[in-house]
């Protein structure tokens, strides 16, 4: 059975028979490290904050991320908020509600923690203009829409008028119509079009899962993988790359590159798949466990961006 509630890197490089010394190959290029929903999703880091809060957030640093990884949705009245799911289920005390369908009022009163343990029982649903404010200098957030193209507007507007610079601020989607929308309103921020590339043995291979429309609706989670049709639609979006999952089509990373796309991925915590997917050119890495993620880098002498000096 899998293990949900354990350092799912370790708990990877044990299965793999790597530890520290050897988790990863050495390379010389810098690589980002993203904190997933600052710590990681779920309970796979049990003694973390809960995702997707400010703890959760501040955390993702404390951990050596160059960057932090964020959900948002608006509440009904307007309101970009941190949550990954469409409704308040799984992460608050407030049962069955969709995040659309309620005012931020009733959202700022809820626990955003205490589903995970009593220690976190006074999280809140934070905004996203208050997670602005705790991002330190020369690192940056990464701001994952999870709604369509009407949202775009307001996400921007929040982050434009919040102190972070552009060089601090990646904005990413499943949407592609949100992810053309972004860029066309910000062209002074980076936008990623997020692709799930899960191989199903359904259709024997990778598929190309996104999001289209107003609604959200999924296209591509049982269609081959076409390289060439996400490479184009990416550049016709005008984005300014992609996101896919660990696991992707091979000749995805070098037509992405020959585009001029830059390429990151989500969410790797085996060594197998992080030492892969470096030596296929990922520009930035999205991680449960960054700490322990970090090690292996470190001990790999492969420099991320805050270590190396560089902007993300």
């Amino acid at each position: 059975m899998p293990e949900v509630n354990r350092d799912q890197a370790s708990a990877a490089a044990s299965a793999a028979g790597r530890s520290v010394g050897n988790a990863l190959r050495s390379r010389p290029e810098v690589v980002r490290v993203i904190a997933h929903r600052g710590s990681g999703h779920g309970r796979n880091d049990p003694d973390a904050p809960p995702e997707n809060t400010l703890a959760a957030v501040a955390y993702g640093f404390q951990q050596g991320a160059d960057a932090v990884e964020i959900d948002v949705w608006c509440t009904r009245d307007g309101v970009p908020v941190l949550h990954h799911d469409a409704t308040t289920d799984r992460t608050t005390d407030l049962a069955g509600r969709g995040i659309t369908s309620v005012d931020f009022d009733e959202l700022a009163s809820v626990s955003a923690g205490s589903w995970k343990s009593n220690r976190w029982a006074t999280e809140r649903v934070p905004t996203l203009l208050a997670a602005t404010t705790i991002i330190p200098g020369g690192r940056a957030l990464i701001v994952e829409v999870e709604e369509g193209p009407q949202v775009a507007d307001i996400v921007v507007q929040t982050l434009v008028s919040s102190a972070l610079t552009p060089e601090q601020t990646v904005l990413i989607t499943y949407n592609l119509d949100t992810a053309a929308e972004l860029k066309r309103i910000a062209p002074q921020l980076r936008v990623f079009w997020i692709l799930n590339t899960r191989p199903g043995w359904e259709i024997g291979g990778w598929s190309q899962g996104h999001r289209r429309g107003r609604d959200g609706d999924r296209v591509g989670y049982d269609e081959h993988a076409d390289s060439e049709w996400i490479v184009n639609a990416a550049v016709a979006a005008g984005v300014d790359g992609i996101d896919t999952l660990f696991a992707y089509p091979p000749d995805l990373p070098g037509l992405a590159a020959a585009a001029g796309l830059k390429w990151m991925v989500w969410t790797a915590n085996d060594p197998r798949a992080i030492d892969q997917c470096l030596f296929d050119g990922a520009w930035a890495i999205t991680t449960d466990n960054t700490r322990t993620v970090g090690r292996w880098l470190a001990a790999a002498g492969v420099p991320t961006a805050t270590k190396a000096g560089v902007a993300f």
